[in-house]
């Protein structure tokens, strides 16, 4: 994110699973995901971004051998309920 490695900077194995709306990974790269763009946990266990944040976030870009994928804020970020959650 912004140019910098923020899970697995040695490389890891993974699995892109295209039948779900969700990101999934790693604990620890996905809490560095909610880190850097500003989430933070509601009353029901979500995590949860101001709407007047969508604009500003940045793509998280996933490099899949040699090859980056950039996923803009508007594919991993759901509105639900008025609020804006995690996808």
């Amino acid at each position: 994110m912004n140019g910098k490695t923020i899970a697995c900077s040695k490389g890891c194995q993974a699995i892109v699973d295209t039948g779900t709306s969700l990101l999934t990974g790693p604990t620890s790269a996905i809490a560095n995901i909610q880190s850097d763009i500003g989430a933070s946990e509601n009353s029901d266990d979500e995590m949860v971004v101001s709407c007047s944040a969508i604009s500003s976030l940045p793509d998280i870009v996933f490099t899949i051998n040699g090859v980056q994928y950039p996923v803009p804020p508007s594919a991993y970020i759901l509105q639900v309920r008025g609020l804006w959650t995690i996808h």
